[in-house]
């Protein structure tokens, strides 16, 4: 008989949740296309009508083709979303038409159950499972939160995200700073550049840590590091880390890059 460690057992329920959600409907595999849209009126390929932005609001002119909460749209509609937002705005029969605000342009994100990389999906690899990869680190809040501006994995775009403090973790007999993004419930995002980037895993990855003690001790599992969307699509929107988030050694854990 095979004994199965909590570790083991845990992390097995966690990936196949993971995999559930990446494989859904609308899911990350889904994306189709992205688009930014013109001050002017002007088609998209893949969906039908006519559709811009200004300063405060995306605009569509549209015929019947198009659904709004099962209604068919006809004439001139409008809708706004928050910086770094997503609104699931319109249907053309299943593909969803989506609205996303990305360092203050606005553009339409097509979601599609039969994308390709949704239909040829088999799974994540990983890396083998290694209880060495679950560390002790420690956390240093800021004062106070601090806006930081990082590139994207578009060239034509660069996003800011909300930098809290700084985690110490000593991996390989060396010592690391990170800078931690807010994860909730207490938890950190930490993204990161390590060696296997490129060949053997995306461009970057990031991990969430257990929740920060009274002492500031925080517990990551390298093992549950994660792929963001771009990993899975061309048309992804993530913010790069951190500049100086880059680790010297191969971090052999958490998800590989899709082959």
């Amino acid at each position: 008989m095979t004994v199965i460690s909590d570790l083991e057992q845990d992390w097995q329920t966690w990936h196949a949740a993971r995999e559930r959600d990446l494989d859904t409907d609308y899911g990350w595999l889904s994306i189709a296309a992205f688009d930014w849209l013109p001050p002017t009126p002007t088609r998209l390929q893949g969906l039908p009508g006519l559709w811009w932005a200004d300063d405060e609001r995306a605009h569509v002119r549209a015929d019947g083709e198009l659904t709004r909460s099962g209604e068919p749209v006809h004439g001139e509609v409008a809708a706004s979303v928050p910086e770094a937002g997503s609104l699931s705005w319109l249907l053309y029969g299943d593909r969803l038409a989506e609205l996303v605000l990305r360092g203050g342009r606005y553009a339409i994100r097509q979601r599609d159950p039969q994308a390709a990389t949704r239909i040829g999906f088999a799974g994540v690899p990983t890396y083998a499972l290694d209880d060495g990869w679950v560390v002790t680190a420690y956390y240093t809040p800021y004062p106070q939160a601090q806006r930081v501006e990082v590139s994207t994995a578009r060239d034509d775009l660069r996003q800011h995200v909300t930098a809290i403090g700084t985690v110490h973790v000593a991996l390989g007999g060396t010592a690391y700073e990170l800078v931690a993004t807010p994860a909730g419930d207490g938890r950190l995002n930490l993204s990161f550049h390590d060696r296997t980037n490129g060949e053997e895993t995306a461009p970057w990855r990031t991990v969430t840590t257990g929740p920060v003690g009274r002492d500031g001790s925080v517990v990551i599992d390298f093992n549950r590091t994660i792929n963001l969307p771009f990993a899975f699509t061309a048309y992804g929107t993530c913010p790069a880390p951190v500049a100086g988030n880059r680790l010297g050694l191969p971090v052999t854990a958490g998800e590989k890059k899709l082959r």
